[in-house]
């Protein structure tokens, strides 16, 4: 009975290897502390990052769930993409689309809105977001209103560059179903910021983990504190999460993650994303 047991057990956790696996010892993926995360070679991190994304993947809390999401790693300027999964997926971003929106005010309005958009990142206040929308759209389209907000925010991140295929807004705070974006979008959209000189007003109007704002519950007491800054999101059946990770070994991060549809209790779910924000900073 013992064989058997070690026989699933072995086949089992090799099988949640598969999809990241590149070849190599894999005997010291799982990253049990941060000293140990600093002393093992940045493959075994790699690795270690990819088991946890596959055992949140296969998570039965996100059974009926549709899960997706996009890793940069840009400590070296440029992005480089690291993971992804549905990345390209139009899905419902809650309060994360906020992202799409303040990032373009402080861009075109510039110092009088800093303020404004501190207070809006960090306690996601919705009516703000969505006076910022409306005020992008009356500079551009001379007309005050949801209509032509979303329509300019939308159109000023493809006069960027970036490929808004999917992408619908219908508000600038996120809190409608109706509002699309994908992963891959908000992660473009939160490099571009990286190099814009609004950057450093722009990072730290994001919640910092078990510090502040929305996320000053999170990662509380864990070395993951003070390394994370995100915009959370919530709706019914929907969680989502973009933003920037200084990791323990030196490197900054960029990920977006959405959660639609989901089944479980918000506070295992809680606990489950905790668990994946610790394993990017291990990285």
């Amino acid at each position: 009975m013992n064989r058997i047991f070690l026989f699933l057990f072995s086949f089992l956790f090799s099988a949640s290897l598969v999809s990241c696996r590149h070849g190599g010892d894999k005997k010291q993926a799982l990253i049990k502390t941060d000293s140990t995360a600093l002393r093992l070679s940045e493959k075994a991190r790699h690795d270690s990052l990819c088991v946890e994304l596959n055992q949140f993947l296969t998570d039965p809390c996100f059974k009926s769930a549709i899960v997706g999401y996009t890793i940069y790693d840009f400590t070296k300027g440029l992005p480089k993409l690291i993971f992804e999964h549905n990345a390209a997926l139009g899905m419902v971003p809650a309060s994360i689309q906020k992202i799409l929106t303040t990032a373009a005010a402080l861009e075109i309005f510039g110092e009088p809105i800093y303020h404004e958009v501190t207070i809006t990142n960090l306690n996601s206040i919705n009516w703000r977001a969505n006076r910022l929308l409306q005020k992008i759209g009356q500079k551009k389209y001379g007309t005050y209103d949801f209509l032509h907000g979303s329509k300019a925010v939308m159109e000023y991140w493809k006069d960027k560059g970036l490929d808004i295929t999917g992408l619908y807004m219908c508000d600038g705070s996120g809190r409608s179903h109706d509002n699309i974006a994908s992963p891959r979008l908000l992660a473009e959209v939160l490099f571009k910021m990286t190099i814009s000189p609004v950057f450093p007003v722009f990072y730290n109007s994001l919640p910092l983990a078990g510090i502040s704002g929305t996320m000053h519950k999170w990662l509380v007491g864990s070395y993951g504190a003070g390394r994370i800054r995100a915009k959370t999101g919530s709706l019914g059946g929907v969680r989502s999460y973009a933003g920037y990770v200084k990791t323990l070994s030196g490197k900054k991060l960029i990920f977006t993650l959405i959660i639609n549809n989901y089944n479980c209790r918000t506070k295992i779910l809680k606990q489950r994303v905790e668990d994946l924000m610790l394993g990017m900073v291990k990285l």
